[in-house]
């Protein structure tokens, strides 16, 4: 039977990792000691090596009903190589400082660093603060992540060109906040200027790496452009020259097809590896992590009202769920394919910031397990640093299941094994949760009441209703 697991934080600004067994498994709990890491469970050797990438472990802690049976050295389970996994960047976008909080916990333990959206660019150029949370930032840390904002003009051309006049003045002002609110650095995400401005983008990014604190990250989000375009948007970007003043460059290798386009895969995996061999003629794999877009987007298909309007991937599978659409897999482009029509008596849904689906004809296109395992596969391949999605909360939770697998260029088994829902303790017994599980279904199963899900979230801290498959929770008993 799998443990409860959980990172215990130390005085010292050390963590320890406690897993914690029923008393009908305290004879597995007492023979850890004596177990070669091949014969531990490997969920559980994965959650340990995730902690183990964001904290300083001091000791991993074993526990039979509430009593320490053992106490083991991280490298007596794990490889010295276990902290060279690779890197995880998640941006945040839209949403809450408590979306946010929900955003990050259901990626488990898969990410290293979030980009929350606190640096804007105003019309003039002028940078805005967008309300960073002291909080939010303590709270990250404590969870061994580094919090990187990104800079951003938002798309806005001449916010762009007139931000990249000064850039003296822009990068002294980001600097001072970096060190004042406590951040671990700076993304900068400065879109859809022209080549006229390459080399102030560049400037910019210097500037950045000569003032930011020492030990404090620097990167740059880069056109994928495996088209080799010098002139316009694509034209900004030196990545010869930016790779030398970042840390990596975060390659955004989607929008392929785009809003006001026509109809096709937000990133094939075709155009994802070109876009990444041409952006290795420049820079060295371990500077490059693979954008990974968490959206997808919908055409109309007797109208042109709705043109690649973008959304969520989890708002489109929802859309293929109650219109009976049909769905294709195109295993050219390794991208999912919907076709749907929107009746009178559909709910109402919405994409891009507020275009709402009229009745009519349209199709998606998104990603599923297969195509982000296709594209994820092509870091270990390419021997890239890692991986950046864009943006947390518009996935389907249940691909960080398998992120880091896919990563690494493995086929992970998706299938979890039946719990046994019998294990007891003083309190609560342990559940893994299945593929189709909800909070409600879980509580009408196992406590014969769906109205006492509350029970269950309190009991394990949850802060939203989104669980995914895998994920070990304490159930009360009745």
């Amino acid at each position: 039977m799998l443990p409860y697991v959980k990172l215990v934080p130390n005085a010292d600004g050390t963590f320890d990792i406690y897993l914690e067994y029923s008393k009908r498994d305290a004879e597995f709990a007492r023979e850890w000691s004596g177990k070669d890491p091949g014969e531990i469970p490997p969920s559980v050797l994965e959650t340990i090596r995730s902690h183990a990438k964001k904290a300083r472990i001091k000791s991993i802690k074993i526990f039979a009903s509430g009593v320490l049976v053992s106490t083991l050295a991280l490298s007596s389970l794990l490889p010295v190589s276990a902290a060279s996994d690779h890197y995880v960047l998640g941006y945040l976008y839209h949403g809450t400082e408590q979306q946010y909080y929900e955003y990050v916990n259901q990626t488990g333990n898969v990410l290293d660093t979030v980009a929350p959206s606190y640096f804007n660019i105003a019309e003039d150029g002028s940078l805005v603060l967008n309300h960073p949370s002291t909080s939010f930032i303590e709270q990250m840390h404590a969870k061994g992540l580094k919090v990187v904002p990104f800079l951003s003009n938002h798309w806005n051309r001449t916010a762009g060109i007139n931000a990249l006049k000064d850039v003296e003045t822009l990068s002294t002002q980001i600097a001072s906040y970096v060190e004042e609110y406590n951040l671990d650095g700076v993304n900068v995400d400065i879109e859809n200027v022209t080549h006229e401005q390459k080399d102030q983008y560049t400037e910019l990014v210097r500037l950045l790496r000569e003032k930011l604190p020492e030990g404090k990250e620097l990167s740059v989000a880069v056109a994928a452009n495996p088209n080799n375009w010098q002139v316009g948007w694509h034209g900004s970007y030196d990545y010869a020259a930016l790779a030398e003043h970042a840390d990596y460059l975060m390659l955004m290798a989607y929008d392929e097809h785009f809003e006001g386009g026509e109809a096709g895969p937000v990133a094939s995996v075709d155009f994802v590896e070109r876009s990444i061999r041409h952006a290795l003629t420049y820079v060295s794999p371990d500077k490059l992590v693979l954008g990974v877009p968490l959206y997808g987007r919908v055409w109309s298909l007797d109208s042109t009202r709705i043109v690649g309007k973008g959304t969520g991937s989890r708002v489109i599978q929802d859309i293929v769920k109650t219109t009976g659409a049909t769905v294709t897999y195109d295993e050219t482009a390794q991208a999912v394919k919907a076709e749907f029509t929107i009746t009178d008596s559909s709910p109402q849904y919405t994409v891009g910031s507020d275009f709402v689906l009229l009745p009519g004809r349209y199709v998606a296109w998104y990603d599923d397990a297969r195509s982000y395992q296709a594209k994820l596969s092509l870091i270990e391949k390419y021997g890239l640093k890692g991986a950046g999605s864009w943006a947390l909360g518009q996935e389907d939770p249940s691909i960080w299941e398998n992120y880091e697998s896919w990563m690494d260029g493995n086929t992970p088994d998706t299938e979890v094994p039946a719990p046994d829902d019998s294990t007891d303790t003083a309190e609560y017994f342990i559940y893994e949760v299945r593929k189709g599980d909800t909070l409600w279904k879980i509580s009408q199963k196992l406590l014969g009441d769906g109205k006492r899900y509350p029970e269950i979230m309190e009991l394990n801290q949850l802060t939203s209703e989104t669980i995914y498959v895998g994920q070990v929770l304490r159930i009360p008993k009745e």
